[in-house]
């Protein structure tokens, strides 16, 4: 008796990455512009991604699967034929930014499907809650 096949639905991310368009954005330019990260730094979190990323659980094995690049202020991961989460990359920002000892000022907010940008905690309005 032959087994039944199961009803397999493919996630758009899956889709995406089997034809190499899964692009994911960080946009830096709040930082950049206020002058906390630099050109410098903006290449060592580049940097530090492409060493620390695993594909097919082993680090620093990208290869042609993933391109990591510095376009201005924003930092763009194209993953072709390859597959991790979005969420795996706010953990390696996380881990980067604490590394910098810049995370208690900046946090990484999602700001679309793919896209993910650095902003600054609201210190002001704890400020004034503490006054009252």
């Amino acid at each position: 008796m032959p087994k039944q096949q199961k009803n397999v639905q493919v996630d758009s991310r899956v889709r995406r990455a089997e034809a190499g368009k899964l692009v994911y954005k960080i946009d830096c330019s709040i930082p950049t512009t206020d002058g906390l990260i630099d050109a410098d730094l903006l290449n060592k979190y580049a940097t530090f991604l492409s060493e620390h990323l695993k594909i097919e659980g082993k680090t620093g094995q990208l290869g042609d699967k993933v391109k990591i690049t510095v376009e201005n202020d924003t930092i763009v991961i194209t993953a072709f034929k390859v597959l991790f989460a979005k969420r795996y990359l706010k953990f390696l920002t996380r881990k980067f930014l604490r590394q910098e000892k810049l995370k208690e000022y900046v946090r990484l907010v999602s700001t679309c499907k793919r896209d993910y940008q650095l902003r600054y905690y609201n210190i002001h309005l704890d400020e004034e809650a503490a006054e009252e």
